[in-house]
């Protein structure tokens, strides 16, 4: 392993320290902090390993780990994450899992933890390349697969050093199975091995569709903001202000709810009355946002909305994952950051099955017209609900690939 990576990982070491303590502090999980260093690590017996990066990653894997213990019920299974959040909705959603948190890329670090939990072979979501535990799998008979495999603009333009680096940790790696031509080519510019990487298709479309009706837990007739960012809540706030929204109420769901009170501070200038879901407090019909600050309820907030903007694309962070209220009909409205998505981008808009904003001005005359055409919102969500229909087999692709 080039030496230079080793040096400056022991070089960041108080750095690493200091944000795990800070993690643990802001979140109350102490856990987090000693199995970051490949302590108290949980006991399995040669399980399936998945390594999801965060709630994203996790969410992304949910129908493709659910598939796998329904075909292999005796069969231990371990997801790490590297964050909190992660881990939360792993306990949530997946109660047959066992989670622990990755350990941090030192060499001894991870020497304990594969020494602890003997796993079988490691599934790694998306992109989450770590040297060291990759070439000490490699020495110990341990097969990765990267799935869902994506690379992101920032991902590929790195200097000849970073290069080095992704060449030679995938070197370690035995399949690479891609959401995209795209993807893919970007692999093998990273330095990967062809002949190991296919594409097998966006695995976030195996989002279920065999959907139960969840209760309501709003009161009101609402449009819903999902995933937003710093900044977003803000603009988006001001930009509805501007919109023919009558009775409507505006629902924001952040991508992390821990900045609630951020939010409450930025959006205040330009919002009425906020109430907060975290505080319990009850809407009104003199409540004009209501913050959704918690885990694990944006389904029922996807399958009761109106329609629904996807956050993460009027900021620069590349937008979110549509696939998902696309599987309950919404009708779908994004900004112009969808560079992490351009795929889904360019295939939603290929069967009209949502709309994006160029600026904010769009935004606003778009907004307007998802609230008052009704038509237009049901043939937007029929087009979506059907383009997940299509690709739904998209699990059983994967499985078939990683289960031996």
């Amino acid at each position: 392993m080039i030496i230079s990576y080793q040096l400056l990982l022991y070089l960041l070491l108080p750095v690493f320290i200091g944000f795990s303590i800070k993690h643990v502090l802001s979140n109350k999980n102490s856990l987090f902090l000693w199995q970051r260093f490949g302590l108290k690590t949980t006991t399995l017996i040669n399980p399936t390993w998945f390594h999801c990066a965060s709630v994203g990653e996790v969410m992304t894997a949910i129908p493709l780990i659910k598939l796998y213990h329904q075909k292999f019920p005796d069969k231990d299974i371990l997801l790490t994450t590297n964050t909190i959040t992660g881990a939360n909705l792993c306990r949530k959603q997946l109660s047959f899992v066992t989670h622990n948190f990755l350990p941090l890329d030192y060499r001894f670090i991870t020497r304990l933890f594969l020494k602890k939990i003997k796993p079988e072979k490691l599934i790694i979501l998306e992109t989450e390349i770590w040297p060291n535990l990759f070439q000490l799998c490699k020495k110990q008979g341990i097969g990765i697969s990267i799935i869902n495999g994506r690379l992101s603009e920032r991902s590929l333009d790195i200097n000849s050093w970073s290069k080095r680096i992704y060449k030679q940790s995938l070197s370690y790696v035995d399949k690479i199975l891609c959401r995209s031509f795209a993807d893919a080519e970007g692999y093998q510019f990273l330095g990967a091995n062809k002949n190991k990487i296919e594409v097998t298709g966006n695995l976030k479309f195996a989002t279920p569709l065999d959907i139960k009706d969840t209760e309501n837990l709003i009161n009101r007739e609402y449009v819903l903001i999902a995933s937003t960012h710093a900044g977003e809540e803000k603009l988006l706030t001001e930009l509805w202000q501007q919109t023919k929204h009558d009775e409507l109420l505006l629902v924001i769901a952040p991508r992390h709810p821990e900045r609630k009170d951020e939010i409450i501070n930025d959006i205040k200038p330009s919002a009425g009355e906020i109430k907060v879901r975290s505080k319990d407090q009850a809407i009104s019909t003199a409540t004009d946002i209501y913050l959704a600050d918690t885990l694990g309820e944006l389904p029922a907030l996807f399958q009761h909305a109106k329609f629904v903007i996807m956050g993460g694309s009027f900021v620069k962070k590349g937008g979110h994952n549509i696939l998902e209220p696309a599987a309950f009909s919404k009708a779908i409205l994004y900004g112009p950051s969808m560079e992490n998505f351009a795929a889904e981008d360019i295939l939603f808009k290929e069967h009209k099955a949502a709309i994006q904003a160029d600026n904010n001005q769009q935004a606003v005359e778009k907004i307007n017209r998802l609230i008052s055409d009704s038509d237009y919102r049901t043939s937007l969500g029929s087009n979506a609900r059907n383009l997940m229909l299509k690709y739904n087999d998209i699990a059983e692709s994967y499985l078939n690939k990683i289960k031996d």
